[in-house]
């Protein structure tokens, strides 16, 4: 039996004021917003390959939704097309997306939150939620309390872009999210407040485990085998037996069920990227094995150009593929995924082959809709290690020719140099440098190194 409890004292815990800010209904609003549309009352949906033929249903993933939209046709993101009533309602606006101008509307956001708050009590946590400390600047404008400096961000942003904002408050950063997730965005003012004397009325009833920041299913599971259905639950436990059995994360969401979180937004923070990956749904299905095998380069292509340019090589390759909507496999499954040890590389030609001969194992004519490459198990390192069953020459001549690539895309752009295959029926690399983040880019979805062209022409 376990005898000693862990004990948490609020007087010496961090106290400061800071807001979670998150844009209500980001992408759907700024199209809103665009179209000269109230966010909080039209109907529009961002569609990812919506039909440009209106009595076609199209077969494009809904990316975002305005909270009418969501009301009236009970949608979430991420559903498709079918789920919305067709024909389509005469007030339902359905739009591609624009990520380009999601990212700039970002921008101008996040310098008006820089406005109450210098860079290093700003955290930009997302495309749309952002994270303020307040604590030294609520006097500078005026204000006593959290929640007034709360209104005044609110009320300019609205002013300077017509985007709503929802903002939970707390005594750091894990309350705000806390606040904002599971009560700001249910409260007419938008606006809620946890601070560490709230927590058994506030934190311990969040209704599902998976609604409380670090919790998935897999880890709701692994809580449950061990007898923790709730927050409270969680809280309460023994410290030694949550270590015993999740570690070190089993001592983290102990504290944080008590709302205990001790960083601050200045802390210096080393990001470590463990895994570069990339992933697509393709434009249709795709069953003819040489299609599939053009689309796997590319993406390979892709991966390996990302890997160099992070100056990191891949110990680890996977590859995912999702097969078209009610397709079963002779196993039963509706997707596949295996992933392959490889000697370090960030070698374009190495990564193809590699996956294709995880691809060449897995296919057996499955109607594909989505496919995913991973590179694991990274390592940060210029040294190069030999094969003794490669021509060392060509392996020169290979990562010279890399690197030729990087350079020429770097200046010009993605679509300046492309492998011949790129070309063929079935190809995707071209029209996918028009996207962002997967998405249609918007204002001619000009790349950093497509911009640079521009200007060397």
């Amino acid at each position: 039996m376990y005898e000693t409890e862990l004990i948490f004292d609020y007087n010496r815990e961090p106290s400061r004021d800071v807001l979670c800010i998150d844009c209500k209904s980001f992408y759907a609003s700024v199209e809103c917003v665009e179209r000269g549309l109230d966010p909080l009352e039209a109907k529009l949906v961002v569609m990812s390959y919506p039909s440009q033929d209106t009595s076609q249903r199209g077969s494009g993933l809904i990316l975002a939704s305005s909270p009418q939209a969501k009301k009236a046709y009970h949608i979430s993101n991420v559903s498709r097309a079918r789920d919305l009533p067709f024909p389509y309602p005469e007030d339902l606006v359905i739009v591609p997306p624009q990520m380009q101008l999601y990212m700039q509307k970002n921008k101008e956001i996040n310098a008006i939150y820089q406005t109450y708050a210098d860079k290093d009590n700003h955290h930009v946590y997302s495309v749309d939620e952002s994270f303020l400390d307040v604590t030294g600047s609520l006097r500078l404008f005026g204000h006593d309390t959290a929640w007034e400096m709360a209104r005044t961000i609110q009320d300019d942003v609205y002013k300077q872009t017509g985007i709503y904002t929802v903002i939970g408050i707390g005594d750091n950063p894990l309350l705000a999210k806390l606040a904002l997730d599971n009560a700001a965005k249910k409260t007419p003012q938008r606006i809620a407040q946890w601070r560490y004397q709230d927590v058994p009325e506030t934190v311990w009833k969040i209704p599902e485990m998976t609604d409380f920041w670090g919790i998935g299913r897999r880890t709701a599971k692994r809580l449950n085998n061990i007898g923790i259905f709730s927050i409270s639950d969680l809280a309460q436990a023994n410290f030694y037996e949550l270590k015993e059995h999740l570690g070190i994360l089993g001592a983290q969401l102990l504290a944080h069920s008590w709302g205990i979180d001790r960083s601050f937004l200045g802390d210096t923070i080393k990001p470590s990227s463990k895994s570069i990956g990339n992933s697509q749904v393709l434009d249709r299905d795709y069953s003819d094995r040489s299609e599939l095998e053009i689309v796997i380069r590319e993406m390979a292509d892709q991966i390996a150009t990302r890997l160099r340019k992070a100056g990191a090589k891949a110990q680890v390759l996977s590859l995912g593929l999702g097969y078209s909507k009610g397709y079963i496999d002779e196993k039963g499954k509706t997707n596949s995924h295996q992933q392959l040890k490889v000697p370090p590389t960030h070698s374009s030609k190495e990564i193809s082959h590699h996956l294709l001969t995880i691809f060449e194992e897995k296919y057996t004519n499955q109607i594909i809709r989505t496919i995913s490459v991973n590179s694991g198990n990274l390592i940060y390192s210029r040294a190069t290690q030999l094969d003794l069953f490669a021509d060392p020459n060509q392996d020169e001549k290979d990562t010279k020719l890399d690197q030729i690539v990087d350079l020429v895309r770097k200046k010009y752009g993605f679509k300046a140099l492309v492998r011949a295959n790129s070309l063929l029926e079935g190809g995707r690399a071209i029209a996918r440098t028009s996207l962002v983040g997967g998405h249609a880019g918007g204002m001619g979805g000009l790349e950093e190194g497509e911009e640079n062209a521009e200007k060397n022409r």
